[in-house]
């Protein structure tokens, strides 16, 4: 879906995409008609390395597709991106557009020409990216830093500890 959205765009492009995969000998591929250097591809990035990639970057374009047998689960990269200030643009699959929610674009899994103007507008309007990556960074900083999520999983672990959370018995004694 990115690459013919990226092939269809009228305003000038370029794209990092960021690991490998199953898919990458054809990516590979797409990227050897563009020999002006418009097409990077970095595998074998580290961990610690990804927020240099992200800042490259002007949007990040998370295009996930539900198959059969898989769903997006969550969308890590998109929180990173939010978190390095990157505007970020997903798919409508799983639980992307809960991640992303009011801070970001959520565009149709398969709709080309959705994405192709969704990436348009992004990479034609510095001041819209610049509205998303205010909005994402603050998202992400709010509801999905570490301390915020350590918190929330010791106030879940608090509340079934909680002699009223369950409505099960509390002793034996309960259960005669």
């Amino acid at each position: 879906t990115l690459t013919k959205a990226l092939e269809r765009l009228s305003t000038p492009w370029r794209a990092l995409f960021v690991g490998g995969g199953p898919l990458e000998s054809r990516l590979r591929d797409w990227a050897s008609a563009y020999g002006d250097g418009r097409v990077k591809i970095a595998v074998n990035v580290v961990h610690d390395q990804v927020p240099a990639y992200l800042n490259a970057m002007d949007v990040l374009a998370a295009p996930s597709q539900t198959t059969p047998r898989w769903r997006e689960q969550l969308g890590r990269m998109l929180i990173e991106g939010m978190a390095c200030g990157v505007p970020v643009v997903g798919s409508d699959s799983g639980e992307i557009p809960y991640v992303i929610q009011n801070v970001g674009r959520i565009v149709a899994e398969s709709d080309v020409d959705a994405w192709t103007e969704t990436l348009g507008q992004l990479i034609d309007s510095p001041d819209e990216r610049n509205h998303w990556a205010i909005s994402g960074s603050e998202r992400a900083h709010a509801e999905y830093r570490w301390s915020v999520i350590a918190e929330r999983h010791l106030e879940f672990f608090d509340a079934l500890l909680e002699p009223d959370a369950v409505d099960a018995p509390n002793s034996l004694e309960e259960q005669s």
